[in-house]
């Protein structure tokens, strides 16, 4: 190979430096860089708790939270080997009707005795259309709201609605998001257009991720906090308020704890703005040295809705900082029973009426029963006469001579001087041995013409004779 000059390196050098730096420049200009941030939803821990989002919330705040699916916690005030605190907080989830007599007497004396309770009205497992009675709701003369919600197709249908929204935000969002790459596109192309194609693409209002998610399109629900400059909002949207009955000269439980309208309104720690029905979604009510607020809906301090308004922070100033926050969730459901019979009694009924009658149809008798006649079992014989029947009607009879014919002369080959002989001298042996007339042997042996049913069945005869004498 011949050696290149300093002169052609320097030219290849030159070239291959033109050509990298117009590639770089292509690519440059045909490529940009984007980062998009990629839902992946929910982890599996917050998809098995649903107040994982206020637990950590809560811890970096330096208050501890635990979340409980049951309810055990109210038994003996002890969970896994851990006490309930004097300072501690419940929040109790879903549990409306679920205190009997014995937990709403030591759940009353721990919150006497400093604890703070922070309770619903909800309860989907059980509802507000049953005749039952939450002890604690009653002795607070809070009336929930009639349950509208509970249906589960209703849910069902919530559901698919939730997530249509979703899609048409992030159909908008993707939208926007391609307007304005294109506008950009078109910036970069011809930077000297005029300020009038630049405003000619409109841009589609971007909502916040959470606009849906938070009912933000809706008016929020303020709640008054003392020691704050300005009501909390919150997203109430998806339960009715409940009733609250002021009884002030109504002493409650031994003259122990006292509520009223007034007090509610300038020393409670958190009060509702009620209209004339008195209706609220939260109240607040000092019960010893602890005290109790009621909320007709504790899911705004769920994994989705936390961080809604002011949902975590109002949830930071009801909870007691000095102890430890307990999630308990209720998870005692009716049997499939009660709830069937609860939603379709009439179809339960009729069901029970068609199983009524098909029994009855199956076990009436019309007339006397009736028996089958037993015929008696047929001889052989006559399974015998019926196949020879049927191969003479077909013209196969002469099979079952050749079959014998065949079979005889097979046993004469075991006497080689009667086999080797002349038909006559085998004639004369076989009726000398059987003692049929020579005729009749020479007949069923090698006749071909036996069309009548007699001299047939005489040389079927015949020859089963001299097969069982040779």
């Amino acid at each position: 190979m011949k050696n290149l000059s300093l002169r052609q390196i320097t030219l290849l050098a030159i070239f291959a430096a033109v050509v990298l730096t117009g590639l770089g420049y292509w690519a440059y200009n045909s490529f940009r860089w984007e980062e998009k941030e990629i839902d992946h939803g929910y982890s599996t821990e917050a998809k098995q708790n649903d107040f994982l989002a206020a637990e950590i919330f809560l811890q970096r705040h330096g208050v501890s939270a635990t979340s409980i699916k049951n309810l055990s916690l109210l038994e003996n005030h002890r969970w896994r080997g851990q006490a309930l605190g004097p300072d501690d907080t419940i929040v109790l989830v879903n549990a409306n009707k679920t205190l009997n007599q014995d937990r709403y007497d030591r759940l009353y004396e721990w919150v006497e005795n400093g604890g703070t309770l922070i309770v619903s009205t909800q309860n989907p497992y059980i509802g507000a259309h049953t005749n039952q009675e939450d002890l604690l709701l009653r002795d607070f003369g809070v009336t929930p709201a009639v349950d509208t919600t509970n249906d589960f197709a209703e849910k069902l249908f919530d559901v698919f609605d939730n997530k249509d929204q979703q899609d048409d935000e992030s159909d908008e969002t993707n939208q926007a998001d391609e307007q304005d790459t294109d506008l950009k596109n078109d910036q970069e192309i011809d930077p000297l257009k005029d300020n009038k194609n630049k405003t000619a693409t409109s841009k589609t209002d971007e909502k916040p991720e959470n606009h849906y998610r938070c009912n933000l399109d809706k008016e929020p629900t303020t709640v008054e906090f003392a020691d704050e400059a300005a009501p909390l909002a919150f997203d109430f949207s998806r339960h009715d308020p409940f009733t609250f009955y002021d009884d002030s000269d109504e002493e409650i439980d031994d003259e122990e704890m006292e509520s009223n309208t007034e007090t509610l309104a300038g020393e409670s720690e958190a009060t509702a703005e009620k209209n004339t029905d008195n209706t609220s979604h939260m109240l607040y009510f000092d019960v010893g040295t602890g005290g109790i607020t009621i909320t007709s809906d504790t899911s705004i301090w769920t994994n989705p809705r936390i961080d809604c308004r002011d949902h975590a922070y109002a949830l930071w100033r009801l909870v007691n900082h000095n102890g430890r926050v307990w999630f308990l969730t209720n998870q005692d459901a009716p049997s499939l029973t009660s709830i069937i019979w609860r939603n379709a009694p009439y179809g339960i009924i009729a069901a029970l009426l068609a199983l009524v009658l098909w029994l009855w149809a199956k076990s009436q008798r019309f007339g006397p029963v009736f028996s089958a006649a037993q015929t008696a079992r047929r001889s052989l014989a006559e399974h015998i006469y019926a196949s020879a029947m049927l191969l003479w009607r077909n013209q196969q009879h002469p099979q079952l001579l050749n079959l014998l014919r065949q079979q005889i002369i097979q046993r004469l080959q075991h006497h080689p001087q009667i086999f080797a002989a002349s038909q006559q001298e085998q004639l004369i042996f076989l009726q000398e041995l059987t003692g049929i007339n020579r005729e009749a042997i020479q007949r069923a042996l090698y006749a071909d013409n036996l069309h009548h049913p007699q001299d047939f069945a005489n040389a079927i005869a015949h020859l089963q004779t001299i097969r069982k004498q040779l």
